[in-house]
């Protein structure tokens, strides 16, 4: 039953997710910008040789989400995440060792590997079995904490890369993801409400009104989900919606820069969005539970359209500070909107493998944005192309989204104990 007279138990393991986000991507993922300058500065490798170890790392993280996502489901779940995070934290710390770009390239396997069931992979699993109501609220709140992460931790990095050098940034960053991640996993999370003798918030609610019992579980197998065209539809969808998205957000510095602004501004303007991002991951959660998926996706895609013209007239301030309003409330259509797409329209009852197979789009799509944009520019001299292309590719990609939800499957109800 749902506890009365005291908050829910789920919003704990909102609390951890937001943990595993703040660590699994915030240190993991968003401070590959600092620490890669920092590394090329220190040493004499290209920079399209070493960015190739955050694209290896990337398709390491793609090719484990899978079978990531049907063991936490299998096995013990709190036992699965602390040896990925164990292993994960462990191999973060061995790139201060790194020497040689093969190196690089060997330890972003193993980060990738394990890394992938640290984050959000665990984290839409816990949230969609926890909630059905509040379901996009609590993956907002959930999935600040990557946001938040890379805030605090990039500001951090590159003070000890400035005092004590690269090394000991992957080094104490490696620590920090240890200490505040294992806790989470051994005394925390719990993969099922009926471990805590609950059900999911809102299922008491959906029993009262004659809908499945409250030990249910609905929704469709993995292999049910992948033998729809409807599914590669939206693996595609979700594909060139990363690609887009991660095309701008990495380029953000370097094309203020390109703008005429400073480099300190610049930073300034990257990290003002990284906090207007924290705000539209809630906002966004919230208009999900509120009007739905379609009012949603309209939402963050409508906006990221939007701050693409910004973008490209962000020489003035005024259009900078647009563009990082419009594109940060849009923003979580890259985080928050495939946890929640997946769990709309295929429900909790195969959700970790689910998940995992969304996972290769949209890590396909983060692996190819910035080798592609980068193309772009070896070969114009400008990104300008690109972003002309980004404004009409997101409205292609509202419409496959339409698709999509107008082609929701019925979803099965199956009893789980």
């Amino acid at each position: 039953m749902e506890q009365k007279g005291k908050l829910f138990y789920g919003w704990w393991i909102v609390a951890a997710c937001f943990i595993l986000m703040f660590a699994g991507v915030g240190i993991l993922i968003n401070t590959y910008g600092v620490l890669f300058g920092g590394i090329l500065a220190d040493t004499s490798f290209s920079r399209g040789g070493l960015g190739l170890y955050f694209t290896i790392m990337s398709l390491a993280i793609m090719v484990a989400s899978p079978f990531l996502g049907r063991m936490l489901v299998k096995y013990n779940t709190q036992l699965v995440m602390t040896v990925c995070i164990v292993i994960t934290g462990l191999a973060f710390m061995a790139f201060s060792q790194a020497t040689q770009l093969w190196h690089f390239y060997l330890i972003a396997i193993i980060a990738g590997v394990f890394g992938a069931g640290t984050s959000t992979l665990p984290a839409s699993l816990l949230i969609t079995n926890w909630f059905n109501d509040k379901r996009g609220t609590a993956m907002g709140i959930a999935f600040t904490g990557s946001g938040i992460g890379g805030m605090l931790c990039n500001p951090l990095a590159q003070s000890v890369i400035n005092a004590y050098g690269w090394q000991m940034a992957y080094v104490i960053l490696g620590l920090i993801f240890l200490v505040i991640m294992i806790p989470m996993a051994l005394f925390v999370i719990k993969l099922h409400p009926s471990q805590k003798g609950l059900v999911p918030l809102g299922a008491e609610k959906e029993a009262e009104a004659g809908s499945a019992p409250s030990a249910t579980v609905v929704g469709l197998t993995a292999g049910e989900v992948t033998k729809s065209p409807v599914f590669w539809l939206l693996g595609l969808s979700l594909f060139l919606t990363m690609f887009l998205f991660l095309g701008v957000q990495n380029n953000i510095p370097i094309w203020m820069q390109d703008m005429g602004h400073t480099p300190a501004v610049a930073a300034s303007i990257m990290a003002a969005y990284m906090g207007v991002l924290v705000v539209g991951k809630m906002v966004v959660g919230a208009i999900l539970d509120k009007f739905g998926a379609k009012v949603g996706i309209t939402f963050c895609m409508g906006l990221v359209v939007v701050a693409l013209f910004f973008f490209i007239n962000g020489g003035s301030m005024v259009m900078a500070g647009l563009f990082v309003l419009a594109f940060a409330m849009g923003g979580p259509v890259a985080t928050v909107w495939p946890s929640f797409i997946a769990g709309h329209l295929y429900g909790n009852l195969d959700y970790g493998t689910i998940y995992g197979f969304v996972q290769i789009f949209v890590t396909l799509g983060m692996a190819f944005a910035m080798p592609v944009t980068g193309a772009v520019y070896d070969s114009t001299g400008s990104l300008m192309p690109v972003w002309y292309v980004f404004m009409a590719l997101g409205v292609v990609v509202l419409l496959m989204f339409y698709l999509v939800l107008g082609r929701q499957p019925k979803l099965k109800e199956q009893w789980h104990s």
